[in-house]
């Protein structure tokens, strides 16, 4: 199976915008995560997707993926301190869901940065499964 492993746990420190993270800030009416998630959800080779975010903002993930229904999330967790905690806990988790975790492909991607073509998604997972890694 191919996986997606969205980082969304970030607070936006730099950003200095004292309100929400970056990644649930609206543009052109949509939170940038949705532009992100929507690009994997609609992937033919993306299995299921998983999400480190901040815990303050679980339940707000949640309803933004009802309302936007993004369908392939499997699970929601809980980010770390820092980016390479929540990656390492968005790993364990793919792992956890996983019947063959030595065959499977994991797309890392943040949150934020919806441009990503699916060309270019589908060209990193064509190459990790020819080579191990891309």
């Amino acid at each position: 199976m191919n996986y997606a492993l969205i980082l969304a746990a970030g607070v936006g420190q730099r950003m200095r915008n004292g309100g929400l993270p970056k990644q649930f800030l609206k543009l052109n009416g949509k939170p940038i995560i949705i532009y992100t998630l929507e690009k994997f959800d609609q992937m033919e080779e993306i299995s299921q997707i998983v999400i480190s975010c901040h815990g303050d903002y679980i339940d707000y993930m949640q309803d933004l993926l009802k309302f936007y229904q993004i369908r392939k999330v499997a699970k929601i967790i809980v980010g770390g301190s820092e980016r390479q905690a929540s990656l390492l806990k968005g790993l364990d988790e793919v792992r956890s869901l996983s019947d063959h975790p030595q065959e499977d492909i994991v797309i890392i991607h943040d949150g934020v940065r919806p441009l990503v073509s699916q060309t270019t998604i589908a060209e990193n997972i064509r190459i990790a499964m020819q080579y191990g890694c891309a």
